[in-house]
């Protein structure tokens, strides 16, 4: 067991020291406030103090932040140190910076509850972020951070049992529209074929016409693809259906659809399916219960698992509201405009409320890449895209994390504006999966 020494145990730290040291190495510890104590044990020790002992213990002198309540601006300076960059920085002790402190400010998402700068929808823009702004969005930085903790624990206490990091994939689809003519109602699909018309588009035009008289098959239909892929690489895909009223952003097919419910139906047997929140529940809790009502209703399952539509949520008010609703896993911390880590972390961790000060259990799963972002964001063409996607891959592989990605059945479409994106996602999946 490893016996940790602080001055004042607060909810912040330790919530972070459950993260660090139940989470990712599995090692049992205990926490006391008596120096006397801590002085007398025999085994590991770690010091999270501003007192200096100097007998075998590893030692970590802290800034103030998981010792207060409250959020507020603060200065934060961002070194470099042996490669990584680093914050909270300290003058002595064996690690120069508080890693517990800037551990819990990337994964609270802390900067979050300070910034208003908000993109057109009305999102926490990447670009008020530390991590854009000292240009390490792209690296995992928390997880480099405990490595080299455990690497420093190895060194000093040998027999300490630390579960080492090991390398996984998690794919995710979202299905925002089912399909892209067909079971969409006289109004809408009379209303896009007039719109093909007006717009002189006739190519597409007659590609709609021919998929409505059923002579070509829908493009979006690409549900038998998709399952070919994970059943080839062995996989088990969680599988987001958004079933927000029509309307704004959310243009999905409706719910109350006998062919869209038995898709979803279907996939609740063969995946983990979730609910998409749609742009307009985001913040508005009656849309959320009813859209998760409906999809409990469809798969005969108690629905735990969301993605918000667009990535549209706000810190801590959306996570709030689903966990008044029962969601007990989120899977939206990630931007939709830049690939990377949001969060500074390829794995799970615990949601954090920062108003309230208090660990929930609403289990936050960041993702670090999605089709949209890498083709309506970055611009990519489809070999550009590829290439950040295994970038971002061996990223997560260096550090044993785990990759989590987001994909569209849209994006298999080999339609404008996925032409040329049909076999990107076997690709990546064959490179994200675990050789060994």
């Amino acid at each position: 067991m490893l016996t940790i020494y602080t001055h004042k145990k607060s909810n912040r730290l330790l919530y972070t020291l459950d993260f660090i040291f139940k989470e990712r190495f599995d090692v049992d510890y205990k926490v006391t406030t008596d120096a006397n104590e801590f002085r007398a044990e025999l085994g590991p020790r770690l010091n999270y103090s501003m007192d200096n002992f100097k007998d075998n213990s590893l030692n970590i002198f802290p800034v103030l932040l998981l010792f207060q309540e409250d959020v507020t601006e603060h200065q934060v300076v961002v070194k470099e140190w042996d490669g990584v960059k680093v914050f909270y920085n300290v003058n002595k002790g064996d690690f120069p910076f508080d890693v517990f402190a800037a551990t819990f400010f990337m994964i609270s998402r802390y900067e979050e509850y300070l910034y208003a700068k908000k993109d057109r929808y009305g999102r926490y823009d990447p670009r008020n972020s530390l991590a854009w702004k000292n240009e390490f969005l792209y690296e995992p930085v928390v997880n480099i951070w405990l490595n080299r903790l455990g690497d420093a624990l190895k060194d000093r206490f040998p027999d300490l049992p630390l579960k080492k990091a090991s390398y996984s994939f998690q794919p995710t689809i979202d299905v925002d529209n089912a399909w892209a003519y067909l079971h969409k109602g006289f109004l809408r699909t009379a209303g896009g074929l007039a719109m093909n018309m007006v717009q002189q588009r006739f190519h597409n035009y007659g590609h709609r016409l021919k998929v409505l008289m059923g002579m070509e098959p829908d493009p979006y239909d690409n549900y038998d693809e998709i399952d070919r892929i994970h059943a080839k690489y062995g996989l088990k895909p969680y599988i987001f259906f958004l079933l927000g009223n029509y309307g704004g952003y959310d243009r999905a097919v409706s719910h109350k659809n006998k062919l869209f419910r038995q898709l979803v139906h279907n996939y609740s047997e063969k995946a983990i399916v979730g609910i998409h929140a749609s742009f307009a529940s985001s913040q508005n809790s009656r849309h959320l219960a009813e859209e998760i009502e409906a999809l409990d209703e469809i798969t005969e399952k108690e629905v735990r698992c969301n993605r918000f539509h667009y990535i549209k949520f706000k810190m801590p008010d959306s996570y709030e509201k689903l966990i008044e609703q029962g969601i007990t896993k989120d899977f939206s911390m990630g931007y939709p405009s830049r690939p990377g880590f949001r969060a500074g972390y390829a794995g799970s961790f615990k949601f954090f409320n920062l108003k309230a000060n208090k660990t929930t259990n609403l289990r936050i799963y960041p993702f670090h890449l999605m089709d949209a972002t890498l083709n309506f964001y970055s611009k990519h063409n489809p070999h550009e895209a590829y290439a950040k996607c295994e970038e971002i891959i061996d990223k997560v592989k260096d550090v044993g994390g785990t990759l989590m990605t987001v994909w569209h059945n849209e994006s298999f479409s080999d339609i404008s504006p996925w032409k040329g994106w049909d076999t990107i996602y076997e690709r990546m999946v064959d490179y994200a999966v675990p050789k060994d």
